[in-house]
């Protein structure tokens, strides 16, 4: 008696964790191994590391081996934020899949419900709880996606520096009996601020012979000058002397000029390059397209060439606490759902067609009865009108003469509003990829060659957006984590569209293949009986949804690697690092990456397209998700009872409706090829009748 229970039992746990449940389970299941991962890492690097204001430092040293890190773990994140995608995307579908009770109420007020694609149609219509579960879901998909690639960042060392107007005799160690500082467009007296500043500069460049044997200082040709120094945040060098082969007198003995510049400013670091062009006096920002590097002056004295000190690289790798917990808590807000998902939903959904037409087979729906030939795109033809009556509503029986056999593309399978919009939104996001990849090259003004030898996700100082967004603080650090994540909440819910799309077009496959006449087949259904077929995926099979989860990965790292968030930290002009308020957070981005996510994007699309482009296997009306169609499909010969639980096909039976107007179906039994020119039970201009008058 005990070896019965227990083995009750243990088919009874079988039966729960079948299907639709078992993929659910599936899914909290992963999403809770990320939600472990995430949090075990986060503790171990917290304490082992430490944290200061937030921040923790794994790693502080050679910025290759920060960029490696750097590269790898994001490979790692967007792997993580891919798989809790596609898991909160099966439970979304789920539970927004109806009941046979929610479309027998839709159907009786003349409405209809999806079934087999994650549809927010259905939510307005089905349980309550079932919409607050959905909601949560998709709601704590966006701060995910929003913060997940900046959780982990490297910074880099921007570098103030002084800027000195001289001759060569200053490289001498000639003195300098006076000069003027730069201020704006106005030049001001001397101060002793600057004086001990200049001389440190004039030693650093005169020891050892550096400017001469190039180990320390490199000698820049005047273009060179203003690429190397046009930049909001300099990290490849510091102290800068523009030579000019003015002569000096007695007032300006060898230097002309000099300043402190922040090198951590924006577009303010490098505005003396356009000192003395109508940028300045206009007060516009420093355009150094228009700079004559051939007769380019600074405080009025034409610069020869330039000596620049080189910085020694430093890079650190580090993550924000703040943001990874805020990634944990969404992760665990959706592990709840999904295993709320599996305790609260008792009654039995319709997730896939198969589960549709097998409870229409088993039960028919008296409101489709003789509309065997109806398809979604009659019923967008008038019965929408007729939702909201208030009355009761019943099909028309009108037949309709059958005019032969038409296969239709797949294109069929989604309805045109959902293909403008996910191929417009591709294209949308393609052309912007486009346009911005071009900016920044432009901006480089580097070789298209050179441009892409930067690799993935390099941090280069000539390669930072500056958009005046603020840089300073906490403000700035999340102003560079919005924008720098931003298209990564935009390429989601592409690919959801996408994801949406693609899954109706291989549900209209599917359902096509019923009405082949090689052989019948079984229906593909959630919690199996008789002869039915069991499944684990949804209405996408894995054969699609498997590279489509990978590509959807493989974007969302390029994407990280092609605009980023860059920590910047400021060291003075001697090289020592300043205290953390000097800091600042920037964006960075990467052009090969940017082209490669590009052309990764057109390749998805063209697949979408080129599968549309593919006929039906039949020519079975499509039904597409709509509920309606699919019962209208269903309604068996009566002595068919256990059709639900057999292999089926879709065709003519004889013997059903009259001599005059055929029936079709799904059934076991025999069916036929269906007659050009026979009257057979059709759609009329209005499926649904509001009373007996209308008839």
């Amino acid at each position: 008696m005990t070896e019965t229970s227990a083995g009750t039992s243990n088919r009874e746990k079988r039966r729960k964790l079948q299907g639709w449940r078992f993929g659910v389970a599936f899914s909290a299941c992963t999403a809770s191994g990320v939600l472990l991962l995430n949090t075990i890492l986060t503790i171990y690097a917290t304490v082992k590391f430490g944290s200061s204001g937030g921040i923790s430092t794994p790693f502080d040293g050679d910025c290759e081996r920060a960029n490696a890190w750097t590269t790898g773990l994001h490979v790692l994140i967007n792997g993580l934020s891919s798989i809790l995608l596609s898991a909160s995307n099966y439970t979304m579908q789920c539970l927004s899949s109806p009941t046979r009770t929610e479309i027998d109420r839709a159907h009786a007020r003349g409405d209809w419900l999806d079934v087999g694609i994650v549809s927010v149609r259905n939510l307005w219509r089905i349980n309550w709880r079932r919409t607050v579960l959905w909601w949560l879901l998709a709601l704590s998909s966006v701060p995910i996606h929003l913060l997940y690639n900046s959780a982990i960042f490297k910074t880099v060392a921007a570098n103030q520096f002084i800027l000195v107007v001289a001759n060569t005799n200053f490289l001498q160690g000639s003195e300098f009996a006076a000069y003027t500082q730069w201020n704006g467009s106005n030049p001001i007296p001397i101060n002793a601020y600057m004086y001990p500043r200049v001389r440190d500069v004039q030693l650093q460049f005169s020891e050892h012979d550096n400017y001469t044997n190039g180990s320390k200082v490199h000698n820049l040709t005047t273009s060179e000058c203003i690429i190397s120094y046009g930049t909001p945040f300099l990290s490849e060098y510091r102290n800068v002397i523009a030579i000019t082969s003015a002569p000096g007198n007695q007032t300006n003995n060898t230097v002309f000029s000099a300043d402190l510049m922040s090198g951590t400013s924006g577009s303010d670091s490098y505005r003396w390059i356009c000192r003395d062009t109508s940028t300045s006096y206009y007060g516009l920002e420093c355009d150094m397209a228009t700079v004559n590097t051939s007769n380019w002056t600074v405080a009025h004295y034409k610069i020869d060439y330039c000596l620049a000190q080189v910085a020694q690289p430093h890079c650190k790798l580090q993550f924000s606490v703040p943001i990874i917990a805020t990634v944990i808590v969404m992760n665990a807000c959706k592990c709840i759902c999904m295993f709320l998902t599996l305790w609260t939903q008792r009654s039995t959904t319709l997730v896939t067609v198969g589960d549709a037409i097998s409870s229409f087979l088993d039960q028919p729906d008296e409101f489709t009865k003789g509309r065997c030939l109806m398809a979604k795109t009659d019923l967008d033809r008038g019965f929408i009108g007729s939702r909201w009556s208030g009355t009761k509503c019943r099909p028309r029986t009108s037949p309709i003469s059958y005019k032969g056999p038409a296969r239709s593309r797949l294109f069929a399978g989604a309805s045109v509003v959902r293909w403008c919009g996910t191929v417009g939104l591709c294209l949308t996001a393609l052309i912007t990829a486009t346009l911005l990849l071009k900016i920044g090259m432009a901006h480089l003004k580097y070789s298209v060659d050179s441009a892409f030898k930067m690799g993935f996700g390099a941090v280069d100082s000539r390669a930072l957006l500056n958009i005046h967004l603020p840089i300073r603080g906490s403000g700035g650090l999340l102003s560079a984590v919005l924008v720098a994540n931003l298209p990564q909440a935009i390429i989601s819910f592409i690919y959801l569209t996408y994801n949406g799309l693609f899954t109706s077009v291989c549900l209209a496959y599917e359902y096509s293949t019923y009405g082949l006449r090689e052989r019948k087949k079984p229906l593909r259904v959630t919690t199996p009986h008789g002869q039915q077929r069991s499944t684990y995926h949804l209405q996408l099979p894995f054969r699609y949804a498997v590279p489509l989860l990978v590509a959807s990965a493989t974007l969302h790292w390029l994407i990280s690697q092609s605009i980023f968030l860059v920590k910047i930290n400021v060291s003075n002009y001697k090289g020592q690092e300043l205290n953390r308020s000097s800091d600042a957070s920037g964006l960075g981005y990467s052009c090969l990456p940017i082209l490669l996510a590009i052309l990764l994007g057109i390749a998805m699309l063209i697949t979408v397209l080129g599968f549309g482009c593919r006929k039906l296997p039949s020519s079975i009306p499509v039904a597409r998700s709509c509920s309606v169609a699919l019962a209208g499909a269903a309604h068996r010969p009566k002595d068919d009872v256990d059709a639900a639980f057999l292999p089926v096909q879709w065709g003519e039976v004889r013997g059903e409706g009259t001599d005059e107007v055929g029936h079709c179906c799904f059934t076991s039994q025999e069916v036929h090829d269906l007659i050009p020119g026979r009257m057979y039970a059709g759609p009329a201009n209005k499926p649904y009748d509001n009373g007996p008058d209308d008839q």
